[in-house]
């Protein structure tokens, strides 16, 4: 599944050629700037080339290479990631204090960049694609600067009662979209399988429960603004394994590719590894005790891959992290915030929190642990942090072997995004978890490598923040480098 966008509408359907083998664009948009393509009858582990053409058979582009999966039943004797979080936000002018909003595109450009060059296999992009919170940016102090610094620029407010490609809504939309989305990648990643996991801002919206507004389960606009971006901007996932291709929530949409998802997928690498991939933000509810991040099909289909162990290796990449709290609701956690101490505590009922979400990550981590060939790994996205751990104890959870789990990093943060300034207290391990930690959270941007081979999977984690020069990127050195032994 190719997924392209183009400056100038289309009236008749490109053409993508595969080593020749040509597949007509369908359209994802009203306009015809943006095309998929859903290229059939693929040979496993094969080095293509791709080009594009228009529909009376000019090239649009030059040609480029792209190579796809070995095949389960088949070892190839490595694979390399690259993994990051939150690279969305959109340039913007510094604050009075001299903080900035987000990270400027150059130097997100630079990170990306320097990421893709150590060729990765895969690119996970890990949750908040966008940032273009509504209603709770009204409902801060600095809701006018939002309207005059952000929206007013590219067209004002957009009408949440309107659909997103509605004419009063439809250039705008498409120009925060172009900024955070296309503006970053580019054609980066054509030469890079890549997944995007979803996640709060990706409904335009961050995730909170106050007396004024709760903001999970998503509203309508949310929704189909995050089914709307995917669908324009990046390929839905594939889920592995049989019955969920066609049971799981997210999937057997119109105008999707055939067992496709927008919410729970898989990378499935031949037999040396398999990643499962879940947004934990879009089917939550609030059924206290019985409340769930995930919906019991997804629960049933993450611990059915994660026993099956038919792969060297496994990995969990949720949207929301294990092991960590900054006392949000968005948390596994009940930790919560005492302002007077400044530290996370047990005893200030965090509103909205739910008990039966905990429940639910307790069922995750012990499939996790029940792993008899396998390390137990989570790769992770949401927190504006890098970190790693290994999780022995989750409330009544002992484990034998510690759950390896990695915040990757986050290429979009600016200064007030982080959990500092933004919630006042810095991402830490919830005191639901007994931690070792290997290395404490660092507020700066970056990405995580993960070089998997037989025997081991060994993740290299890059951090780098303003002031620090930019051409500093090119030559930074991994702050941690761990490797963790499968199990045998």
């Amino acid at each position: 599944m190719i997924k392209a966008s183009f400056q100038n509408a289309r009236s008749e359907a490109p053409v993508l050629r595969v080593d020749g083998q040509a597949t007509t664009g369908s359209k994802t948009d009203l306009a015809g700037k943006f095309w998929q393509f859903d290229a059939q009858n693929l040979e496993a582990g094969k080095d293509y080339t791709l080009q594009l053409f228009e529909g009376g058979g000019g090239e649009i582009t030059e040609t480029w290479p792209l190579k796809t999966f070995p095949a389960p039943g088949t070892m190839p004797p490595k694979m390399r990631i690259l993994a990051f979080t939150c690279a969305g936000g959109m340039d913007g002018p510094v604050l009075d204090d001299g903080k900035t909003g987000f990270l400027d595109m150059a130097a997100r450009h630079r990170l990306l960049e320097r990421g893709v060059a150590f060729e990765p296999d895969v690119v996970i992009s890990n949750g908040d694609h966008i940032y273009w919170d509504i209603k709770t940016s009204l409902n801060k102090p600095y809701a006018d600067f939002m309207r005059k610094q952000y929206w007013d620029p590219i067209g004002g407010e957009l009408d949440i009662d309107r659909p997103m490609l509605d004419p009063r809504n439809a250039d705008i939309f498409q120009a925060l979209c172009d900024h955070q989305i296309a503006g970053l990648y580019g054609t980066r990643l054509r030469s890079s399988p890549s997944f995007f996991v979803t996640d709060d801002h990706d409904m335009f919206e961050n995730d909170e429960f106050t007396d004024e507004l709760a903001t999970q389960p998503a509203d309508s606009y949310g929704l189909r603004a995050a089914e709307l971006t995917q669908f324009m901007y990046y390929p839905e996932l594939l889920p592995y394994g049989q019955p969920y291709e066609n049971w799981l929530d997210g999937g057997l949409r119109a105008g999707r590719a055939s067992g496709s998802n927008m919410l729970y997928g898989s990378i499935r690498y031949g037999d040396l590894i398999e990643t499962v991939i879940y947004d934990c933000r879009r089917m939550i509810d609030y059924k206290g005790k019985h409340a769930r991040i995930l919906p019991q099909a997804a629960e049933n289909w993450i611990i059915d891959r994660t026993l099956a162990e038919d792969t060297l290796h496994f990995m969990h990449c949720p949207s929301m992290p294990f092991g960590y709290s900054s006392g949000k609701l968005g948390d596994w956690y009940p930790d919560n915030l005492d302002e007077k101490t400044g530290k996370l505590v047990m005893y200030n009922p965090k509103a909205g929190w739910q008990s039966g979400w905990y429940g639910q990550h307790q069922r995750l981590l012990e499939a996790l642990s029940l792993q008899q060939k396998r390390a137990p790994v989570i790769m992770q996205g949401d927190f504006h942090a890098s970190g790693a751990g290994q999780i022995y104890q989750s409330g009544e959870l002992s484990f034998s072997r510690p759950i390896e789990t990695v915040l990757t990093g986050a290429l979009g943060t600016g200064d007030t995004g982080f959990p500092s300034s933004m919630r006042s207290v810095e991402t830490m391990p919830s005191q639901l978890i007994g931690m070792e930690q290997l290395m404490e959270t660092s507020e700066k941007n970056g990405f995580t490598v993960i070089d998997v081979t037989e025997d081991s999977i060994t993740y290299s984690m890059y951090t780098w923040r303003p002031p620090e020069p930019l051409d500093n990127i090119d030559t930074m050195e991994p702050i941690l480098v761990r490797t963790v032994p499968r199990n045998v």
